[in-house]
């Protein structure tokens, strides 16, 4: 046989291995774990057109812990940059939904009315669709279509969610963003991507498998060229890496990590990580941005071992039932106010004004340089967004009153100058687009 025949003959092989793994896989939660690697004798690499882990050995599993740390260890140990991911067996075991959220008949009868986004199943970040509609119409549909469950954690559905010991005290407690909830029949895919914030992914039924991998290796991994806002992802196909294209996969190092009811995983800030499920799946994330100095002043006087439900604690996006909009992914309001004295203090000025707040638009939505003048039609959409803060009409807002901005209107303030990270859901449309 010729090289070339070869090579196509290998090439055809791959394609049909692969496609068989993902059809015995997509409900089988026995599927053995990190993958295995396959000697190849036709000339091609090892792992070529075959899922993503294929082409390499792990490091290792993810560091795990029987029980969670106590904030200072994780700060110290993990959550400090360089940031180290970790797995934490149990850690929402006393947790309601870990029991009651096995049964879709439990959470339709519970929460049905409640809003979520829906997603397609297979990700696909070039071509996003996404939709709202009633949990108790997904919980109808999901078996036999291909949807997906990627949304805020409605208010409702947080007491029977609990909160690691880890983020009970210190910035932890007072950085949580939001809570996401993903709930799905099977068979999901990621892509390789990774988040601006810090996350805590906890599973509450099914199975997750976790590739993760440094950001530093992000010029090995074909990256998108559209990342913004901190997050990211690779065009690579997970499901068929062609190796052919993308040689440098074989060198990049990898951990893996497999959750099970209760475990939760700890997912760094920019660290890229690639997530497959099997059979019926429903996990619940806690979002927080980092910060580079650990505050533990209360710690020493909080009870961080009593149980604690995640509606306990204080989180800056929410989703409610009547709500518009269902916002992901957006900064933390707290820091942009922080952000805006900061600015104030530098300039030395004592009135915060529509130019001054074009600043921080400018650099966010417009990827200008701060010293570059807007439009006149974005201009326009600065001073509604600063009308949000100026209640007196005076054209501007002393440091005082930065201070004392509510947090829904400071909510207002980073919808208007920041896009979000993630799907924000408002108009229901179409089920056929999914």
């Amino acid at each position: 046989m010729s090289p070339i025949k070869a090579a196509l003959f290998w090439t055809l092989t791959s394609v049909f291995c692969v496609d068989a793994i993902f059809a015995k896989d997509v409900g089988n939660e026995d599927v053995l774990f990190p993958p295995t690697l396959q000697p190849s004798d036709s000339g091609l690499p090892v792992g070529h057109l075959l899922p993503l882990g294929y082409q390499r050995e792990p490091e290792g599993p993810v560091k795990e812990y029987t029980q969670p740390l106590a904030p200072t260890e994780f700060w110290e140990q993990h959550a400090r940059d360089p940031y180290t991911p970790l797995v934490y067996r149990q850690a929402i075991a006393k947790a309601p939904a870990v029991t009651n959220w096995q049964s879709d008949e439990y959470i339709r009868e519970k929460y049905g009315d409640l809003d979520v986004l829906i997603e397609k199943k297979i990700e696909d970040r070039m071509n996003p669709v996404r939709l709202r509609m009633p949990l108790s119409e997904f919980l109808d549909n999901y078996h036999h279509k291909q949807w997906y469950v990627v949304s805020l954690l409605p208010d409702p559905m947080r007491a029977e969610m609990q909160v690691p010991r880890s983020l009970l005290c210190g910035n932890f407690k007072d950085s949580i963003l939001e809570s996401n909830l993903w709930l799905s029949s099977g068979g999901t895919r990621s892509v390789l991507h990774y988040d601006a914030d810090h996350n805590l992914h906890c599973l509450i039924s099914g199975r997750k498998d976790f590739i993760m991998i440094p950001n530093k290796y992000g010029d090995k991994l074909d990256l998108a060229d559209n990342q913004k806002a901190g997050s990211g992802f690779t065009h690579m196909n997970v499901d068929k890496v062609d190796l052919v294209k993308n040689p440098e996969v074989s060198e990049v190092p990898w951990t893996w990590a497999t959750l099970h009811p209760g475990d939760c995983i700890f997912i760094p800030s920019r660290y890229f990580h690639q997530v497959r499920s099997y059979g019926r799946s429903v996990a619940a994330t806690i979002m927080w941005d980092p910060f580079p100095k650990f505050n533990d002043s209360d710690c020493a006087t909080r009870d961080i071992d009593k149980y604690t439900a995640l509606s306990d604690v204080r989180l800056q996006w929410t989703y409610k039932k009547g709500d518009k909009v269902i916002d992901m992914g957006y900064m933390n309001v707290e820091m942009m106010r922080n952000i805006f004295l900061q600015m104030m203090e530098d300039e030395e000025i004592d009135k915060f004004t529509p130019e001054t707040l074009s600043l921080l638009y400018a650099h966010n939505m417009l990827d200008e340089e701060e010293d570059e003048e807007l439009g006149e039609e974005d201009m326009e959409h600065v001073r509604i967004v600063f009308s949000y803060m100026d209640k007196d009409k005076k054209g501007y807002v002393t440091a005082e009153e930065l201070r004392g901005l509510d947090m829904e209107t400071l909510k207002l303030v980073a919808r208007g100058v920041e896009s979000a990270h993630g799907p924000v859901g408002e108009d229901t449309g179409p089920r056929d687009e999914l």
